[in-house]
């Protein structure tokens, strides 16, 4: 028993020792992994973010672009059909005029 006692307890307390500190060290490892892990996604996270941000501007601008240009061509077009009106309606009232004119020197 006094052998046990002299050699066996205090192996098995540098055991447990040994196993507490593998325990620790383990437990940093895994803590260390998570940090590690949620820096990773936190970073990948600002990144979409940052890349959503800059494809939503892309897209605004491209929309401001679009309405700009819809609002010019439909004013060039307003502008296009107005003369085309202007002309069709000078021409009636001149042809109707040359008719009037006719037909009072046909009477």
């Amino acid at each position: 028993m006094k052998s046990y006692l002299e050699n066996d307890v205090p192996k098995l307390n540098e055991m447990l020792n040994n196993e507490k500190i593998k325990r620790e060290e383990g437990d940093d490892d895994i803590d260390k992994k998570v940090t590690d892990e949620i820096v990773q996604v936190q970073e990948e996270i600002n990144n979409d973010k940052k890349n959503r941000e800059q494809t939503e501007e892309a897209i605004l601008e491209m929309l401001r672009v679009l309405v700009t240009k819809s609002k010019s061509d439909i004013e060039a077009e307003r502008e296009e059909r107005e003369k085309t009106e202007e002309t069709l309606i000078s021409l009636l009232e001149d042809t109707c005029n040359k008719l009037t004119q006719n037909d009072q020197g046909i009477i």
